[in-house]
């Protein structure tokens, strides 16, 4: 592999990487959140971006966030 398809694949790693966990060994109220803004997007999943992609997990983490850590909880 030259040097510059390796950069290109590790560019293409890097950009799918905060989304990866999507798909396997995540959990269900996370991957549902994610699903259902996918879903509206109204789009096939074919035509989905990356851009669009990063920014849904974006969105989702913070959203899941108080799900995981919430606050309040007495220590």
């Amino acid at each position: 592999m030259s040097p510059e398809t390796l950069a290109q694949v590790m560019d293409v790693h890097e950009a799918l990487e905060p989304f990866a966990g999507y798909t396997q060994w995540w959990n269900g109220p996370t991957q549902i959140k994610f699903a259902q803004r996918v879903m509206d997007l109204g789009k096939p999943l074919r035509d989905l971006t990356v851009g669009e992609l990063q920014d849904i997990a974006a969105a989702v983490a913070a959203e899941m966030k108080d799900y995981f850590n919430p606050t309040g909880r007495q220590a």
